[in-house]
């Protein structure tokens, strides 16, 4: 458990380092608020990818499942905005800095948005996989 939990730490350590710097020379109050307004939308994403993975699973009790959910979503919330968040901050930048206009930052919110569906898509049967997988190393089955 330790390994996952550092593997979450790196994981948004890079995430966020990366994002800022994708950001440029916007300053540090719109930098933080635009990491928070997109990671709480890879968030919220997840979590919702999350409930629909779980929708065949009984958890012996509400503990174990908020304790699997917790790590679930946090460690696929930062991969999933390794995947947009640093893409779309540079077109907020470029948008910024006035070298693209609205329109060219909507394609790529638009491009951010399929990417991350597509990635939801994939990670809703691996999470319904390692879900039961955690179950049964819970429950001592082989």
């Amino acid at each position: 458990m330790p390994i996952v939990i550092i593997t979450i730490i790196i994981t948004f350590f890079i995430l966020i380092l990366w994002t800022y710097r994708s950001l440029g020379n916007m300053e540090i109050s719109k930098k933080v608020s635009w990491i928070i307004i997109q990671l709480l939308v890879v968030f919220l994403a997840t979590y919702i990818t999350y409930g629909i993975s779980k929708h065949t699973i009984e958890y012996p009790n509400d503990e174990i499942m908020a304790y699997v959910r917790n790590i679930l979503v946090l460690l696929f919330t930062g991969i999933n905005g390794l995947f947009v968040m640093p893409f779309l901050s540079r077109g907020i930048e470029a948008l910024y800095q006035e070298n693209i206009v609205k329109q060219q930052l909507v394609m790529r919110a638009v491009l951010c948005i399929a990417v991350l569906i597509i990635l939801l898509i994939l990670e809703c049967g691996y999470m319904t996989t390692t879900q039961n997988g955690i179950l049964k190393v819970m429950m001592g089955d082989k």
